[in-house]
């Protein structure tokens, strides 16, 4: 049950709320921060500053919504005096814990911390107050519900970040958590007259060259195994730095490697930094990617079907411990 008395309690307290998510933002979690400091904003006059506050820029492909100015780079909040900081975090879309070094320092000195999520994870970490609904397609359905609690108007602006954090985490609404609810309130959400179209293209499909660049690596060196059941690609950190890509760059690129035939589990292993990987993992049938990437690092997680965690070593190392527990997983009888 969603707590919205205590979460707008928390918040009609607050003179400054900082909203952030774990690094490298995706459409969820961007859509859900956008949506928020509009509501936030109309909801309690009593805030004076409500502050989009990560360790990494506003992804570009993103800059098209409308709260995007509004984001702030923790490295630069760190070189303000610390009576500047928000009195409450809110992290969203994700565990505190992944936040990242720099937005960590913000997150401790905080009065109160918050959540608003919809990722399965191990444990239950501490909040002061949260919203968490596993069940939700996307964090940003947890906002809609919440707007609704508030009674509030969806505007243009609301609506359309809400819708992009929405698609992302559907796959516009192909992924096995769109249901009749999501499709409906997606329905409602384009009734408000932002564009559609633009909005799937520019949050979802448009490419850089430099993206064209490391997808033809990734697909060209792609492998296939168990009877192409598992088909996993590598994006080493050389090969990312000659590309002149950055990480949105790569958003999609698991999805064409998922999206073939005989296909049940597929693995990106990116290597953001030498020997520090981020590995996506995509699942189909009844398999559980999630618990997978647990297995692999108590902090990862995810959705069943889609799922991550990070990883540090050399290459060999980190693809055979991964490559482990996929064949382990695959060859079981769960």
């Amino acid at each position: 049950m969603l707590n919205f008395e205590e979460f707008e309690k928390e918040l009609s307290k607050a003179k400054s709320v900082g909203i952030t998510a774990p690094a490298f933002g995706d459409g969820d979690s961007v859509g859900t921060q956008c949506a928020l400091r509009e509501m936030f904003l109309k909801k309690f006059p009593n805030l004076k500053e409500v502050r989009i506050i990560n360790e990494t820029p506003c992804p570009r492909r993103y800059t098209f919504l409308a709260q995007a100015d509004a984001f702030e780079v923790s490295r630069d909040i760190l070189e303000q005096d610390k009576s500047t900081w928000p009195e409450v975090m809110i992290c969203v879309d994700g565990n505190y814990e992944r936040v990242g070094a720099e937005t960590m320092q913000i997150w401790k000195a905080a009065s109160k911390k918050g959540q608003v999520d919809h990722h399965a994870i191990s444990g239950e970490p501490h909040y002061d107050f949260r919203l968490y609904d596993p069940a939700a397609a996307a964090t940003t359905e947890i906002v809609y519900e919440l707007a609704k609690y508030w009674k509030m108007p969806l505007t243009k602006d609301i609506a359309q970040a809400l819708y992009m954090g929405l698609i992302f985490d559907t796959g516009l609404f192909k992924h096995s958590n769109t249901t009749p609810y999501t499709m409906r309130m997606g329905a409602e959400l384009l009734e408000s007259g932002f564009d559609h179209t633009e909005t799937a293209e520019r949050g979802l499909l448009i490419r850089t060259p430099e993206a064209f660049d490391i997808f033809k690596h990734v697909i060209s060196s792609s492998h296939f195994e168990l009877n192409s059941r598992y088909v996993w690609g590598v994006l080493d950190h050389a090969t990312f730095e000659r590309s002149g890509a950055d990480a949105d760059d790569k958003e999609g690129l698991i999805d064409q490697m998922f999206l073939t035939d005989k296909c049940e589990i597929a693995a990106l292993y990116f290597e953001a930094q030498p020997h520090h990987w981020k590995i996506s993992f995509r699942a189909r049938k009844h398999w559980d990617v999630a618990g997978l990437a647990r297995t692999l690092n108590p902090q990862g997680g995810g959705h069943k079907k889609a799922a991550g965690c990070s990883l540090e070593g050399p290459q060999e190392v980190v693809l055979e411990k991964c490559h482990l527990k996929v064949r382990e997983l695959l060859n079981s009888k769960n």
